[in-house]
């Protein structure tokens, strides 16, 4: 098996007697064991009268087995020991995965062998698991992915299995006369579920002979039927369903113009990836590309190419862009504009060289690749399992293997008018159909002969351009020497007015890639709602002005991102460390010659606004969770302040505004990676000249929090315009000591399991159910929190302080070793040795900004956690957590399902935000 000289895993491929197929994976570093099992089956092989059936039985095979028949005793054990667990559905495969601390993974991967082997289907909880289900259809009613979704499954051939309903409700799942839903339940799992229509994946620390002892022990059991599964032999897109405009009306502000053209299936061209090819050339961003052409028309923001759903029998490949309100008048220019870049590829861009070039990138990629956690190591290698020959399992994803123009040709064949289906999302369109399941409004016409013939003979547009070749490709593929003072921490190595230099020359990963982090911090830049407004806006502003110059720096393995935070605003550099003095330089440059143009102020000004106002259509939860960052975070308001603010910023505003910003700032600055020292130091005097640290006022910008001291019970309600309720219960501790983050962290690492089966599973409340450890400007938090289609805030309320009040009898319940084993594992997860350069990286930079200079933050909290009792979480439970004592905050909003139901009235409500944040202590 073909692996990367940098992969110090060991692979080994078999078939089981029952025709499983397996990989095993030894790493004798992983702090974590992890497995992926994939079933060759999906909504596709729903029966027609029974859509959703694969969906429910995903769900059904978490709650109990013959050998383990509590419902949540796979979720409780795997929690247990540090680990996590979930399952996807998706068209054509249904994947299954958990990871969890090595001395439990044949205990673990013994009760996950069950669910193949032996579930027990209980009727109890196939009641309530298609409560679930429904709950989880209803969730997304509002939500524009899964409407959009809709509109695609009722516009190809209604013949093809994609025309299904994937998710599910109550009525597909009903028990019928004679007919029980649960019996076909059984049947269809008897009929699908079988090992020769499997793959599964193991990692691990164990040795591949331990690894397969674990296959053959708690896998190869699964039942083999023998049957190959029939190939769908119907197109999924007919002429009677190509060369048609769809219009479809969205909830939110968007303006999402996509062009797809089916192919044939193309997984077997793997090796040479031809739509990779083509998708690097019509994604360009650079000078002359499709993106920079029409963005510099006015009509549109973004572009992605290379899209698509794909399939055993199609492959759709799309190009999609997102539009300004001038761009909506012009989609006819677009497309045609299109068809001259596919018109100039097809005459000037079929060249080796460029070949090459991509194939460079994947191969550096591929070389370097940095290790992944194991759950997702697992969960991406068992697809490969499933699609590529075995000994192109890890490598296949980076092969590019021969330049094959005939190939390439005969794709761009499919790129034709009377191939084409195009789907135009916007507000404000004709629409006379309306989508089953989620009620989307859309409509289908054909194209006229005018737009067929017109965009058959594009003719040439002398502004599209090829990209060049490409200036950011490294030639230094071998990490710089290491020098003899191997640090064990990050180093300051200045620490000016100012300007910190942080810096720590990497010795472990050993590739050729580092990180730069430069943090900003401006008192001017979050002196109020309106300065943090301008802040983002000049972000956005300097992203856009960088993208065009940059993007081969993106294509050559580097990436940068600048963002606002509480303080000021963050650069941040990562990938191939080589280029990266010359890119930081380009955008330096960028920043130097600022410049902001009226016209693209108004376009970025109009997407941000877009965006914003567009959080409001968020699920419930996720609006209530902006609500209360912007509640205790004045630094960081919810999208109603700042949307009130960004409607009247005026673009004359910004240039003195940047200048204030800069007149008082100070920064910090953290090199890691391949870096040597001296060309730190050389790129901090690139910074200081750059953002002249000379003259400056020097501070760090405060970041304050509200502290709830004894508030009792506060209540606040936000409208979220939905039918589902929701609710959100935050605890906010009143220190920052390690003792109490290993408090709130093993309170939240014991509840969660517990919280979701008693709410989710066995009262069905809702499908988002949960806790959250959340930690605001270092002080730990806890959160509870449920959105439901089927309760008002005042029944989750106290079915959450049920809960509460009665959780302290739960561990005092747990016998000794249950109690150490919840403790260890947690602790295990604390003290993983980092997976790779960035997540180091992101812990140290972590670290700086926490003022953590030890850089042991995690290694006090680990022994505070080892040392705490059951006694004392008991008493931090009893007196800190239980609703009669407790100091929280509740938010909530009442849906529209539930308008009749008595409102929430406990506690004391909050009438000003301004006034609970001013005196709140």
């Amino acid at each position: 098996m073909f692996k990367s000289p940098n992969d110090p895993k060991e692979y080994r491929y078999l078939t089981l007697g029952n025709q499983l197929r397996v990989l095993l994976v030894h790493d004798h570093t992983a702090p974590r064991a992890a497995a992926a099992l994939s079933v060759g089956i999906g909504h596709f092989d729903d029966p027609l009268d029974r859509q959703g059936m694969a969906h429910f039985l995903e769900h059904m095979l978490f709650l109990g087995t013959e050998k383990f028949p509590n419902p949540g005793e796979f979720q409780s054990f795997v929690n247990q020991y540090g680990g996590s667990n979930n399952a996807w559905t998706g068209t054509e495969n249904t994947t299954y995965f958990f990871d969890i601390a090595p001395p439990a993974f044949a205990a673990g991967l013994e009760r996950f062998g069950q669910f193949f082997i032996a579930p027990l289907f209980n009727a109890d909880a196939v009641d309530k698991e298609r409560q679930a289900v429904d709950s989880e259809y209803k969730l997304k009613l509002k939500d524009d992915v899964r409407r959009l979704y809709q509109v695609h499954k009722e516009t190809i051939n209604p013949e093809h299995p994609f025309a299904k309903f994937s998710v599910g409700d109550i009525t597909t799942l009903e028990d019928r006369p004679d007919n029980p839903v649960r019996d076909e339940l059984i049947a269809f799992y008897q009929q699908h579920y079988s090992a020769n229509q499997m793959g599964l994946v193991l990692q691990g620390p164990q040795s591949l002979e331990e690894l397969t002892t674990y296959a053959e022990q708690f896998f190869g059991a699964i039942p083999n039927s023998g049957k190959d599964k029939p190939a769908i032999n119907v197109p999924l897109v007919t002429d009677r369903e190509n060369a048609c405009f769809i219009a479809i009306e969205p909830i939110k502000e968007v303006r999402k113009l996509t062009l797809s053209f089916s192919l044939p299936p193309m997984d077997a061209h793997y090796r040479s990836k031809p739509l990779s090819y083509l998708a690097h050339l019509l994604g360009n961003e650079g000078t002359g590309s499709l993106m920079s052409v029409l963005k510099s028309e006015g009509l549109i923001n973004t572009l992605a190419a290379g899209g698509g759903i794909s399939g055993s029998n199609f492959r759709e490949f799309t190009i999609g862009l997102n539009l300004t309100p001038n761009g909506l008048k012009r989609v006819d220019h677009i497309v045609t504009t299109i068809f001259q870049y596919i018109r100039l590829i097809t005459q000037q861009g079929l060249a080796e060289w460029r070949y090459l070039e991509k194939k460079a990138v994947l191969e550096q990629a591929f070389r370097y690749q940095e290790k992944s956690r194991p759950l997702d190591t697992v969960s991406y290698l068992v697809m490969n399992l499933l699609h590529y020959a075995p000994e192109d399992i890890v490598y296949g994803d980076y092969m590019m293997s021969q330049y094959d123009e005939a190939l390439l040709k005969e794709v761009l064949s499919y790129f034709r008018p009377d191939n084409l289906r195009l789907t135009l999302v916007a507000k404000g369109q004709k629409h006379d159909r309306v989508a089953d399941w989620y009620h989307t409004p859309y409509s289908v016409t054909p194209f006229t002969e005018a737009q067929l013939s017109a965009w058959a003979e594009p003719g040439d547009n002398p502004a599209l351009l090829l990209p060049e070749q490409n200036p950011y490709l490294c030639q230094r593929l071998d990490p710089h020497p290491l020098t003899d003072e191997q640090e064990a921490i990050p180093q300051l190595i200045q620490d000016l007015p100012g300007f910190r230099l942080w810096f720590m020359q990497e010795h472990e990963f050993r590739v050729p890639k580092g990180l730069v982090y430069v943090a900003i911090d401006s008192p001017h830049a979050v002196s109020s709602v309106r300065n943090i407004v301008k802040t983002r806006l000049c972000v956005e502003m300097l992203m856009e002005s960088c993208n065009e110059v940059a993007y081969p720096a993106e294509v050559a393995g580097m990436a940068y991102n600048l963002y606002a935070h509480q303080g000021g605003v963050t650069l941040q550099l990562s990938g191939f460390s080589e280029k990266q003095p010359l890119l930081l330089k380009l955008l330096l440059e960028k920043f130097s010659g600022r410049t902001f143009n009226i016209d693209r102020f108004n376009s970025i000004k109009a997407q941000m606004l877009r965006n914003w106002r567009n959080a409001a259509e968020d699920k419930p939860i996720s609006q209530l969770f902006n609500q209360l960052t912007g509640l205790l975070q004045p630094n960081n308001p919810p999208y109603p302040a700042m949307i009130k603010e960004l409607e009247t910023v005026a673009v004359e505003e910004l240039p003195g505004f940047v200048e204030a910003m800069f007149a008082e700032l100070h920064i910090d600055t953290f090199v890691y990676g391949d870096w040597r020292k001296d060309d730190a130091l050389a790129l901090a005097e690139v910074l200081k000249d750059a953002f002249r640290v000379t003259d400056q006022l020097y501070g760090e910008a405060q970041r304050p929090l509200v502290h709830l001291g004894e508030c009792g019970t506060l209540r606040y309600e936000v409208d979220c315009g939905h039918a589902d309720s929701a609710i959100l219960i935050y605890y906010q501790s009143r220190e920052q000591s390690p003792k109490e983050i290993a408090t709130y962290t093993l309170a939240n690492h014991l509840m969660s399991t517990t919280f979701f089966h008693e709410l989710r599973t066995e009262q069905q409340l809702g499908y988002m159910v949960g806790t959250a450890n959340l930690p605001l400007n270092r002080y730990p938090g806890l959160l509870l929190y449920i959105q439901s289609p089927v309760a008002g805030p005042l029944q989750l309320l106290e079915a959450i302080d049920e809960f509460t009040n009665a959780f302290a009898l739960v561990l005092l319940e747990l016998n000794e070793s249950q109690w150490q084993a919840s403790k260890q594992g947690l602790i295990a997860q604390l003290s993983e040795p980092d997976t790779n350069l960035r997540a180091r990286a992101q812990r140290y930079w972590v670290s700086i900004g926490h003022k953590d200079d030890h850089f042991d933050q995690r290694q006090k909290i680990a022994r505070e956690m080892a040392a705490l009792s059951r006694a004392e979480l008991v008493r931090f439970l009893v007196e800190d957590i239980k609703p009669r004592t407790a100091n929280r905050l509740v938010m909530y909003y009442q849906g529209g399902a539930h308008l009749n139901l008595t409102p929430l009235e406990v506690g004391e409500p909050i009438a000003s935000v301004s006034h609970f944040q001013r005196h709140a202590q």
